[in-house]
């Protein structure tokens, strides 16, 4: 190694950038392949989804069902043993006190009411209070991690907390915060029992499917079969004379609680979903990055088989048997391949806080997972010994008498070999870079491309829940906004129930005037008010905005595009004036006045959805501030705050600046067009590394012949193509095998997974042709050069 500092330096680069950035991909992919199976009965516990469709036309994919489901299926099922329900809290205000008697508010993004059986099924370990916490109304559990913030080490078993300035909870458990890979996430969990005291016609209904339904089956149990067999017979016997009414009918699945995470996308998840087809591309990313790092060390330690050879030749001639040969080549490896990964650990412990930033993953369990590890391990010295057994196998069969005869020549199979497997190099750093140009230009769409309103320059603040009369709190609400736009910050002021980048909660049952009540579909709904259009920009195709008027009537609405089709218009012209009729609000039959292009309102990934606009006043939940561009944000948001403390002092103010809340839609694109073209970076680096091998393999087995040329008068020309010769097939295969490749794998595998999407253009498969091109082009010139300038007796004495 000390001898031949360069070529020990170039192969330990190759072994650590490929032991590196294995381990690192492997961890994030282990990392996304564990959620949920943190949970004890992970293999059996599944979630109940359903589709609902109107003859052939899908109306819905949800996540959500019937309170009832659970029950019905435990009962009439033994292969159902448990079951338990969870529902939405989200977005609540807490007060609680402090030891000093001072009363707090804040805000709770992510709160759920859940059954008592969610302790068990999901194994939740509690460090205080019993398994029966969560049974009696009015009882709440909170994490550790809640209890630490904002009881100061009290003991917060026995002590209450207010939600929405209205029902009190008693926190009957604590326990211990769950882990970031599962898809139910809170920190509070309020008991379902308080929602059934105070909705008891929930425990019957099935035609409300606001809640999640969780089943644990016998182990054993084929969840496809018991699919089959149950729920046909369940909507049967529960609510399909309903569906017949409406001519519709629902469809039922269960997902594996493992595989929501990265296998489904549908309405009201959980938590936002993984890129299952992502993670797979990068689980190869790093079988493939291993593999060609060490061939890449076989490569460039046959490569010195000549000078080896001379070594094993004296070595035989003193005795030395092939299997002695064999064990000192397999320990050097062994030796070599360990200082490697002694310096990856090295660097794996350097770029760990930049890859948690990257990753967004604070908590990296995997990499401190005894099975992570066990794998890893296990690969490591999978590896170590066959990449050691080529070399050593070749090196020791050299025939000692030949070799010291100076008859030695290098095998023209394992050159071949070489030859093939850098051929394969090639061919995967092409795809990758082509890969990579067409992953950015697709989340370049993505954050560039029109979603149907402005969301730039938009504060948004939660608004109270306070309980009043609806006439009270609209009446400081009105307080609020005056205050705010007197501000010369901001210069429009929009109160609304929901805000992009959130899942609409409402819905608007309705069906044109004519039509028979059966064809009645739902929709959803947000309810707006006058300034809406304006401050977000939105387009009305067709009609007008609202007016003042319309708020005291409410006999007024709007629909975008989807419901505009769905209710059974199909001109927006068409459809302004009409009448429809309506299972919600106070007035039953309503006039539609005006048409609203269609909103990519939860995700530009996600399709937009039908939606009524009216103007209720009982869910309006939030205030969205339009300021200008030039304006400071701190200020803005400094100024917004005196306001809304003067209006409701003492109340919790929380709010989201609306651009950094929609990047987040597109983050986890980000971070893999980031993660792809750094691995095409790496691919190309350790593809240089396997080129230098061959070439130096090529000059060893020339070496002469480039000598006697420069003797005889050559230039660096000959010596130039003779090298290049040996690459110019290896390179045109590679390319014609590597376009076609990446255009239907990325085209199907990646693209076709977005609503949206680009195409694949011909020049973004050709420019990496032509960027490997001169990557190899310069490397053979400079190797080309190294070997025309060196000493013409060194070469002849050798």
């Amino acid at each position: 190694m000390k001898r031949q500092l360069a070529i020990s330096a170039i192969n330990i680069i190759g072994l650590v950038l490929g032991i590196t950035s294995t381990v690192l991909i492997l961890g994030y992919v282990f990392y996304e392949r564990s959620y949920d199976a943190c949970h004890p009965y992970a293999d059996d516990t599944y979630r109940v989804v359903y589709d609902r469709y109107r003859g052939e036309t899908l109306l819905w994919k949800t996540a959500n069902s019937f309170y009832p489901i659970g029950s019905y299926l435990e009962e009439n099922y033994p292969d159902a043993v448990d079951h338990f329900n969870l529902m939405r809290n989200h977005n609540i205000e807490i007060s609680l006190a402090r030891q000093d008697g001072q009363k707090i508010n804040f805000f709770e993004e992510k709160t759920y009411f859940a059954s008592a059986s969610i302790l068990h099924m999901l194994s939740i370990p509690l460090v205080a209070g019993d398994s029966s916490c969560l049974e009696e109304p009015n009882t709440v559990i909170i994490s550790d991690l809640f209890a630490g913030k904002y009881f100061e080490g009290r003991d917060p078993l026995g002590q209450r907390i207010k939600v929405n300035n209205s029902g009190e909870y008693l926190i009957t458990g604590v326990y211990r915060h769950l882990p970031g890979n599962t898809h139910i996430k809170s920190d509070l969990f309020f008991s379902f029992a308080t929602y059934v005291s105070k909705n008891p016609w929930i425990e019957n209904n099935w035609g409300w499917d606001y809640m999640h339904t969780y089943i644990r089956l016998k182990p054993g149990t084929d969840y496809r079969v018991f699919t089959k067999k149950a729920f046909p017979q369940m909507i049967a016997d529960n609510y399909a004379d309903d569906l017949a009414v409406n001519s519709a009918r629902d469809e039922y699945y269960l997902q594996p609680i493992k595989d929501i995470h990265l296998h489904s996308a549908i309405e009201y998840e959980t938590e936002p979903s993984g890129n299952g087809a992502g993670v797979s591309i990068l689980l190869g990313f790093s079988i493939f990055f291993i593999l060609i790092a060490w061939i890449n060390y076989v490569n460039l330690v046959t490569a010195r088989s000549i000078e080896r050879a001379k070594e094993v030749g004296i070595k035989k001639a003193c005795g030395s048997t092939k299997l002695e040969l064999i064990r000192q080549f397999i320990s050097e490896a062994f030796v070599f391949n360990l200082i490697c990964i002694v310096i990856s650990v090295g660097f794996i412990c350097l770029l760990m806080p930049f890859y948690k930033q990257l990753t967004g993953i604070e908590n990296f369990d995997a990499l401190l997972g005894v099975r992570f590890w066990v794998y890893a391990i296990l690969l490591m010295l999978a590896g170590i010994f066959l990449s050691s057994l080529y070399p050593a196998f070749i090196l020791s069969s050299f025939r000692g008498v030949e070799v010291l005869k100076g008859n030695f020549k290098s095998s023209h199979q394992g050159i071949g070999l070489r030859k093939t497997l850098v051929s394969f190099q090639l061919f995967l750093s092409l795809v990758l870079l082509i890969g990579t140009g067409v992953v950015y230009k697709q989340v370049k769409y993505l954050t560039t491309k029109d979603i149907g309103y402005d969301y730039h320059s938009t504060l948004i603040i939660k608004a109270l829940q306070t309980n009043e009369e609806t006439a009270a709190y609209s009446r400081k609400i009105g307080l609020l906004k005056d205050d705010m736009l007197r501000n010369p910050d901001i210069v429009e002021l929009s109160i609304v129930s929901d805000i992009p980048g959130n899942e609409i909660g409402n819905f608007y049952g309705c069906y044109k005037k004519g039509d028979d009540p059966g064809t009645i579909n739902y929709h959803y709904r947000m309810d707006i008010d006058p300034e809406y259009v304006n401050l977000f920009h939105a387009r009305l195709l067709a009609g007008r905005d609202f007016t003042k008027t319309d708020q005291l009537s409410q006999d007024k609405v709007m629909v975008n595009i989807k419901a505009m089709n769905r209710v059974g218009f199909t001109d927006p012209k068409e459809a302004v004036g009409k009448m429809i009729f309506t299972d919600a609000g106070p007035v039953k039959e309503v006039e539609i006045i005006a048409v609203m292009d269609d909103m990519n309102y939860f995700s530009v990934k996600a399709e937009p959805m039908p939606t009524v606009f009216t103007v209720f006043e009982g869910s309006k939940r939030y205030l969205a501030l339009k300021y200008p561009a030039t304006a400071n944000i701190h200020g803005v948001i400094a100024n917004a705050r005196t306001s809304f403390n003067e209006v409701f002092p003492g109340n919790a103010f929380d709010y989201t600046v609306l651009e950094d809340k929609v990047a987040q839609t597109t983050r986890p694109d980000q971070t893999f067009a980031f993660i792809f073209g750094l691995a095409s970076i790496l691919a190309i680096i350790i593809s240089i590394i396997g080129i230098m091998g061959l070439i130096i393999i090529t000059i060893d087995q020339n070496l002469k012949a480039l000598v006697i040329r420069k003797v005889l008068g050559a230039g660096l020309h000959p010596v130039y193509i003779i090298l290049w010769r040996q690459f110019y097939w290896q390179f045109i295969l590679a390319s014609v095998i590597a376009i076609p490749v990446a255009y239907y794998g990325f085209t199907h595998w990646v693209l076709e997974k977005y609503i949206y999407h680009v195409s694949v253009l011909p020049g973004q498969l050709i420019w990496p042709v032509f960027v490997v091109l001169a990557i190899l082009l310069l490397l053979v010139y400079i190797f080309s050069k190294k070997a025309f300038s060196m000493k013409v007796n060194q070469v002849l004495k050798s």
